[in-house]
């Protein structure tokens, strides 16, 4: 009795589980007879294992929310795929898609010169050619040979483009002879241009002609050696002429980086003249930069409304835009769709799984295949009819298994789309992947039009004043074997008493071949012989975060911290920089430079420590010195020693002082500063012999080194040494 029960409780709570779902599984037959039906998934082989039973039921009811979740998703990417049309984009603007022309149509290295011919203030006699009669042996202008030109600031010498235009070509700029009289012979015109270059070798005009004539020619080395020349020659009302010429021949040779500077320039010079914006177009269009070469031909538009170049090419770039534009939202389009393909595919995957799985538990001795392929007919699934499946039953260890293949027509369709859309957008981008990263590099540089730190002038820009080989001796009086002779050790003639007194010493990055002068007045846009805008600062270096103790030990830091006398014989080392300022503004200009970064970064620190030393405050100085340790280039290093080895000596360190000094004579032993610095230390060590040996080396390569000081000390410690002559002592700043 309570076994039964127990059943009855089991049954009850597996008909709950069940929820009743065996009533579409069990029915009576005619007979009265209870038996399963045969066409449900519910017909197990295993009719006798519960649990695969009630697996079965979930297995049922986690594919039924499947099929409702893929039919949703069908409705969705059957809208999507009525959405997916370029038609109304082409619509929105038929023009662009029916115009003719695009960016990769257009030459954006269209010859653009300025006709000198119309620009106000210039005469008709001042590009008048001189007359020649045409012979055999026509010549060609030979700009260098006439005007010769080594290096000038306003030649943008800095550009890697100048400096290696040696080897710049270029393609024949025919559409320049436009420019020139109708029917005119370019042999001849070249002729005429170099026999009038021989006659005035300085006519801006002339130049400007032959670097045109070089262009056509195609040979961009002697263009731009024109074109240099003409820069400097011209008046600078005029001087955006040739900078124009120069932008062109530096575009035309593929440095359109380097084009767009000089075009800034030309339009500093002259910003009403329309070709410098529409050649700026062209130059940022070849960048890639669209935003700022449609801005460019706005400019020009402004100036010059009738520019049909600058029309053309504007509405060719906003075309291209719009394009672009309209392509990646058709792109992303395609992604959404193709993503809610994935998705379908993967829940469509899932739900075959499942059936998959049913029928291997079905009982497969009542089951046929008509069966089988009835009931996936009878679940009237939409995603077939999307999606194709072709089916097959195969035996396995007699069981029946649903085998499909997906072909997933749509979802090919989306794909080859999507693909094409990829190909058009690839075109398009040609243009700025090319030359991406000297966009990048253009869009840096021309946020401030400021010329910055470049390789030109990290580097000596001419050779060095003193080479570094054997000094030999020469033809001076000190040579001789009986100098000094006694009327020389008159004792009023001696300026040094014993020569221990401190004589600063400073070794100017000049000798290396640095033009420091440029560095604080043509690079900084300032002329000389204008005042730096107020107000100004003094030129302090960053504190480094630590010093080179071999050089710079701890005790001459300690030493430096008070207030010194000033070095005021230092002075002309930095009044000749700038001859008209006074130490205030010079230091404000050294300040300016070091912030625009417009040279070698240690350069400038000497310029900066040379002011400290000067107003009296070495321990300022040493920072700067440090700072130029850091970055000087070991063949130069002997500069910064130089001066550090002059600071031990005003503080009274002589050994310390000798040891640094020495360290420069070993970098560079013809330095005569350095020579000088040795012979007045080893002096106050009482190494006459030794002192007298280096001060005529120092001597040897400059004999009226420091205003005649170099040679008056000599002669001092020389007549000490022969005569014994005691002289006073006199005060030396």
């Amino acid at each position: 009795m309570t076994r039964r029960n127990v059943s009855c409780k089991i049954a009850t709570v597996l008909a709950v589980i069940l929820e009743i779902s065996a009533v579409k599984h069990w029915h009576v037959t005619e007979n009265g007879k209870i038996q399963p039906q045969h066409d449900t998934v519910f017909d197990m082989r295993r009719s006798y294992d519960l649990l695969g039973f009630l697996e079965q039921e979930k297995r049922k009811e986690t594919a039924d929310a499947i099929y409702k979740k893929i039919s949703r998703k069908e409705v969705s990417i059957d809208n999507e795929f009525v959405g997916l049309s370029m038609a109304d984009m082409e619509s929105s603007n038929s023009d662009c898609y029916s115009w003719d022309k695009s960016l990769a149509d257009i030459d954006v290295h269209a010859s653009i010169v300025v006709d000198h011919r119309l620009r106000d203030g210039i005469d008709q006699t001042d590009y008048m050619l001189f007359n020649v009669v045409a012979n055999s042996n026509q010549a060609a202008p030979d700009c260098q040979k006439t005007f010769p030109l080594d290096f000038s600031i306003y030649t943008f010498e800095h550009l890697k483009a100048m400096q290696n235009r040696k080897n710049l070509t270029q393609r024949e700029e025919l559409g320049l002879m436009r420019f020139l009289s109708l029917n005119t012979d370019l042999n001849h015109f070249g002729h005429q241009l170099a026999y009038s270059l021989s006659r005035n070798s300085t006519s801006w005009i002339y130049l400007n002609l032959a670097s045109i004539y070089w262009r056509i020619k195609g040979n961009a080395y002697n263009a731009l050696e024109c074109s240099r020349r003409a820069i400097v020659s011209a008046p600078r009302q005029y001087r955006d002429i040739p900078l124009l010429t120069t932008a062109g021949i530096l575009h035309a040779a593929k440095y359109s980086g380097e084009a767009a500077i000089v075009l800034h320039t030309a339009i500093d010079h002259n910003p009403t003249e329309s070709y410098h914006h529409l050649a700026l177009g062209h130059v940022y269009t070849s960048l890639g930069d669209f935003d700022r070469s449609a801005a460019c031909y706005d400019n020009c538009l402004r100036l010059a409304p009738d520019t049909i170049e600058a029309k053309q090419m504007k509405y060719a770039i906003l075309c291209h835009r719009f394009l672009e534009t309209s392509l990646l939202l058709f792109d992303q389009r395609l992604r959404n769709v193709l993503s809610e393909i994935h998705v379908y595919h993967d829940w469509k995957e899932e739900w075959l799984k499942l059936y998959e799985h049913m029928l291997w538990e079905q009982n497969i001795k009542s089951a046929t295949r008509e069966i089988k392929l009835a009931f996936a007919r009878e679940q009237d699934l939409h995603l077939l009819a999307i999606n194709p499946v072709e089916r097959s039953i195969h035996h396995i260890d007699n069981n029946i298994v649903l085998s499909y293949m997906d072909l997933g027509d749509r979802k090919k369709i989306a794909e080859n789309m999507l693909q094409n859309v990829h190909v058009s957008l690839h075109l398009l981008k040609n243009l700025q992947k090319q030359v991406k990263e000297r966009s990048n590099r253009i869009t840096r540089d021309m946020t401030e039009l400021n010329i910055e730190y470049n390789d030109l002038f990290a580097s000596p820009t001419k050779s060095p004043k003193y080479r570094n080989v054997e000094i030999k001796k020469g033809n001076e009086d000190f040579e001789a074997d009986h100098w000094p002779k006694i009327s020389d050790c008159d004792s009023s003639m001696l300026m040094f008493g014993d020569g221990k007194q401190y004589l600063p010493i400073y070794l100017s990055p000049e000798n290396k071949g640095y033009a420091t002068h440029l560095f604080v007045n043509e690079l900084i846009d300032i002329e000389p012989w204008k005042k730096h805008p107020l107000p100004w600062h003094p030129p302090i270096c960053q504190t480094p975060k630590s010093f080179n103790e071999r050089y710079i030990t701890r005790s001459l830091l300690d030493a430096t911290m008070q207030q010194h006398s000033p070095d005021v014989s230092l002075k002309p080392f930095l009044h000749n920089l700038v001859q008209t300022a006074d130490l205030a503004e010079i230091g404000q200009r050294i300040l300016t430079a070091t912030e625009a970064k417009v040279a070698a970064p240690w350069v400038l620190s000497m310029l900066a420590s040379l002011h400290w030393r000067i107003v009296g405050k070495p321990r300022l100085a040493l920072d700067c010195l440090q700072l130029a340790l850091e970055k000087v280039p070991k063949e130069f290093e002997d500069v910064p020693l130089v001066s550090i080895a002059s600071i031990y000596h005003k503080i009274g360190s002589i050994d310390d002082a000798l040891r640094v000094t020495d360290k420069a004579l070993q970098i560079n032993a013809v330095e005569p500063m350095t020579n000088f610095l040795f012979g007045i230390l080893l002096n106050i060590k009482g190494n006459y012999t030794g002192a007298i040996h280096y001060l005529k080396q120092a001597l040897r390569m400059d004999s009226h080194l420091y205003d005649g000081r170099a040679l008056m000390l000599l002669k001092t410690l020389a007549c000490r040494e022969k005569f014994n002559v005691i002289t006073g002592n006199y005060p030396v700043d």
